[in-house]
C-alpha cells in the first residue's frame, strides 16, 4: 500500500513536470523533497517553450524576493530613523554655540580668513538655516548684519526664490547672484544636490567674530 502511494506520487509529479511545470508548483500537489523530483525527473526533457516559461517563473521569483527583502531593509531603516530621531530633544543654546563653531570651523581653509571676516558656504538648505540660526541666536545679529551672495550656473530667477524660501529673508536681499560657468558634467545626484546652486552667508564687519571665533576653535583642538 506504501508502495503504491508513493508509485501515485510519482507519476503525478512526473505528468506534472512534462507539462512543464515547476519543481515549486509540483510541491503544492506532491509533498516530497525536491532532491526525490530531481531524481525522478532525470529523464525527463522539457520543450524549448517550457524551459523559457520556467525561466521566467525564476526571475521572477528572484525579482520578487529581491523586492520583499529591499522592503524589510527599508522599513527596518524607518525604524532605526524613527528610534534615534527621539535622542533629539530640545537644542540648547550651548549646543547651538558649538554646532556653529564647527560649521565655520568646517568651512575656515586658514587663518587668512579671519581678516575676511565670518563666511559660510552651503547648498544644503538645513545647514544654511543652522548657521543663519546661530548668527542671530548666537551671535546676537539681525538680517541687516548678513548678506547673502548666490553661485549658481544657470536660472538666478529660481534659485533667488529658493533661497528665499529657505532663509525666510526677502528676495530684494539677494542681489548678489554670480553666475558660474558649468563644469564637467557631474553624476546625477551631485547635479540634483547643487541644482539651485551654492548661497554663501557673509556677515558685515564680522572680523572680531571671526578672531573669537578663531579662539573657540583654537580651545576645542587643545581640548582633542
Amino acid at each position: 500500500m506504501v508502495q503504491h502511494g508513493i508509485n501515485q506520487r510519482k507519476n503525478l509529479a512526473m505528468s506534472l513536470r512534462r507539462g512543464g511545470y515547476s519543481y515549486s508548483e509540483i510541491q503544492k500537489f506532491v509533498s516530497v523533497p525536491k532532491a526525490t523530483l530531481s531524481y525522478w525527473f532525470k529523464d525527463i526533457k522539457l520543450s524549448e517553450a517550457q524551459l523559457v516559461r520556467l525561466q521566467k517563473k525564476r526571475n521572477d521569483a528572484i525579482q520578487q524576493g529581491a523586492q520583499v527583502r529591499s522592503k524589510r531593509v527599508n522599513e527596518a531603516i524607518e525604524k532605526i530613523e524613527r528610534t534615534s530621531a527621539k535622542d533629539i530633544k530640545e537644542i540648547s543654546k550651548r549646543e547651538l554655540w558649538l554646532m556653529g563653531v564647527m560649521l565655520y570651523w568646517r568651512e575656515r581653509v586658514s587663518d587668512r580668513d579671519v581678516k575676511k571676516g565670518v563666511k559660510f558656504t552651503s547648498s544644503d538648505p538645513y545647514l544654511i538655516r543652522l548657521f543663519l540660526k546661530w548668527l542671530m541666536e548666537v551671535g546676537q545679529l539681525g538680517e541687516a548684519d548678513v548678506l547673502c551672495d548666490i553661485l549658481i550656473e544657470d536660472d538666478k530667477k529660481k534659485a533667488i526664490g529658493y533661497w528665499s524660501e529657505v532663509t525666510g529673508f526677502p528676495q530684494a536681499v539677494f542681489t548678489r547672484v554670480y553666475v558660474q560657468k558649468a563644469k564637467k558634467k557631474r553624476k546625477k545626484r551631485e547635479t540634483k544636490k547643487a541644482e539651485f546652486g551654492l548661497l554663501r552667508i557673509r556677515v558685515k564687519a564680522s572680523s572680531m567674530l571671526a578672531r573669537q571665533l578663531s579662539g573657540w576653535i583654537m580651545a576645542i583642538q587643545n581640548k582633542i
